[in-house]
């Protein structure tokens, strides 16, 4: 099986990626450039790692993801607003924060499957560890960057719905008749 598996499991995160950031898009654009984003990173991160040779090549691919995330998540934030109703938006957020650790185990067990530990030499390809056993070597630092790009997306998802609150806010006839001046004694 080995690094076979690899393939696979970029595909889904990067479908998951582009299907997220589709249904965002209108509601929460910046979280969808951020995830547009990643993957792009993740893309020009698998180029530069795999310039030198295999070695490593899943740990780079995971820092360009992040790159890619954090860079594209910083300018939707200053370019974009999101659009109201505020509370799907929490929900999502709140998913995201519940489903990270899960979903790291499961890349966990995915990524020790695919690139098994003490496996050297020609065979290991992609999954190279560079000849040490650091404790699974570069697995579990792409498993705390995935875990820290969850977060960013949570933080992401959480400052869109407050956007989309005071969108909210502005539309409610209440709020405006308060504005204006009008009912009040």
């Amino acid at each position: 099986m080995g690094s076979t598996l690899l393939v696979p499991i970029f595909i889904v995160w990067a479908v998951t990626c582009a299907a997220v950031g589709a249904a965002l898009l209108r509601r929460a654009p910046a979280v969808s450039l951020a995830l547009f984003g990643s993957v792009l990173g993740a893309i020009g991160g698998f180029l530069v790692g795999n310039a030198d040779g295999p070695a490593e090549v899943p740990a780079y691919t995971a820092v360009g993801a992040s790159v890619g995330l954090f860079a594209n998540g910083g300018f939707g934030m200053l370019a974009t607003s999101a659009r109201p109703p505020s509370a799907p938006l929490r929900r999502a957020a709140w998913v995201t924060l519940i489903g990270a650790p899960l979903a790291a185990a499961v890349l966990t067990g995915l990524l020790q499957v695919a690139c098994p530990l003490y496996v050297t030499g020609r065979r290991s390809g992609f999954c190279n560890y560079q000849e040490a056993d650091l404790l699974g070597g570069w697995l579990s630092g792409v498993i705390v960057v995935f875990l820290l790009d969850a977060w960013f997306v949570t933080g992401l998802l959480l400052a869109s719905a407050r956007q989309a609150l005071r969108s909210e806010d502005a539309m409610d006839p209440k709020w405006r008749r308060l504005a204006s001046g009008v009912g009040a004694r």
